[in-house]
C-alpha cells in the first residue's frame, strides 16, 4: 500500500472521529459548549474539528466541521461538516434529523437523514452509491430501524455515562450509507502531563471504541489498523468543576502514532487555548 493511499485512509479516519467524538461532552447545561480538537500523525499536524453543541430543555442540536491540514494540500484535501438534531428522555435519544457531507479535493459525497416516530429512517445521498454488490455488502433495511446516527449515538453513549452507568454498551449505528454497531467498554484511567499541544492535564477516563460491520462496507477494506492496536477516547474536564469532553485520543497506525488533542475550550464563561492554537 502506498504512503499517499494509507495516509489519506488514516487522516480521514481520525478526523471523522474527532467529528464524532468532540460532541461527547455533556450537554445538559444551558448555552453553548464550543469545542476544537487538532490532529496529529507522527507529530505532523494533519488538520482539525470544530464543534459547537446547543441543548434547550429536552433538545439537542450539535454541529461539527472537519478540515485537513492547508500546507498538505498539494496531496490531499479534506473538508466534512455535520449536523444532528433530536430529543432526549434520561439516557433515551431520539434522533429527528442528520446531515453530513464532505469533500475529498472538490469530490463530494454525503446523506440528509430523516427520521420517522415508528423508527424507520429515510436517507437522501450525495455522491456514489454503493450498489455493487460484488464489492459492498448489502445494507438490509430492517437493519436501519431504530437505529441512531454517528453523532446522536455519541449523545446516547455519554447520557448513559452521566448516569453513573459508565463507559459500556452496543449502539445501532447507520450514516446512509453504512450500518454497523458500535460497542464500547470502559477503559480505566489515565494521568497527561502538560502540553503545549492541549488545554488539558491530569487525569482521564478511557473509553475503548470497537465497530461491527453490518452492511455497506467494502467486501476487501482498503486499510485497517495494525493487528493488536486499539482506539481508545480519553475524556476529563479541563476547568474546576466543568463538564467532561474528550481531551485524548492515541492509536497506533502503519505510519506511527496519531493522536487527538484538546486544542480550544470554551463553555461561554471560560475560554482556554493552547500554545499551538491558531
Amino acid at each position: 500500500m502506498s504512503f499517499r493511499v494509507s495516509s489519506n485512509r488514516i487522516v480521514m479516519s481520525a478526523l471523522a472521529i474527532s467529528a464524532l467524538t468532540a460532541t461527547s461532552n455533556q450537554i445538559a447545561s444551558a448555552g453553548t459548549l464550543k469545542l476544537e480538537h487538532s490532529v496529529y500523525l507522527g507529530g505532523l499536524y494533519m488538520g482539525g474539528v470544530r464543534t459547537a453543541i446547543e441543548e434547550k430543555g429536552g433538545s439537542y442540536e450539535m454541529f461539527s466541521k472537519a478540515t485537513t491540514n492547508k500546507s498538505l494540500d498539494w496531496m490531499f484535501k479534506w473538508v466534512a461538516e455535520a449536523q444532528s438534531t433530536g430529543k432526549f428522555n434520561g439516557t433515551s435519544i431520539t434522533p429527528s434529523s442528520h446531515y453530513h457531507q464532505s469533500a475529498w479535493n472538490d469530490k463530494k459525497r454525503g446523506a440528509t437523514l430523516n427520521y420517522k416516530s415508528d423508527g424507520t429512517v429515510k436517507a437522501d445521498l450525495v455522491g456514489k452509491k454503493y450498489t455493487d454488490l460484488k464489492k459492498y455488502t448489502p445494507v438490509e433495511p430492517e437493519t436501519t430501524k431504530n437505529s441512531l446516527d454517528p453523532m446522536s449515538m455519541i449523545l446516547a453513549a455519554f447520557k448513559k455515562v452521566q448516569s453513573g452507568q459508565g463507559c459500556t454498551g452496543t449502539y445501532p449505528v447507520y450514516d446512509g450509507r453504512r450500518r454497523y454497531d458500535v460497542l464500547l467498554q470502559d477503559a480505566g484511567k489515565k494521568i497527561f502531563k502538560k502540553s503545549r499541544y492541549s488545554v488539558f492535564a491530569g487525569e482521564a477516563s478511557g473509553c475503548r471504541i470497537e465497530m461491527k460491520q453490518i452492511g455497506g462496507f467494502k467486501r476487501k477494506p482498503d486499510y485497517q489498523l495494525p493487528e493488536g492496536s486499539e482506539l481508545v477516547i480519553w475524556s476529563a474536564s479541563p476547568v474546576e468543576d466543568g463538564t467532561a469532553v474528550p481531551v485524548r485520543m492515541q492509536v497506533l497506525t502503519d505510519l506511527g502514532t496519531m493522536e487527538l488533542h484538546l486544542e480550544r475550550y470554551s463553555d461561554g464563561t471560560v475560554s482556554l487555548a493552547s500554545k499551538t492554537a491558531d
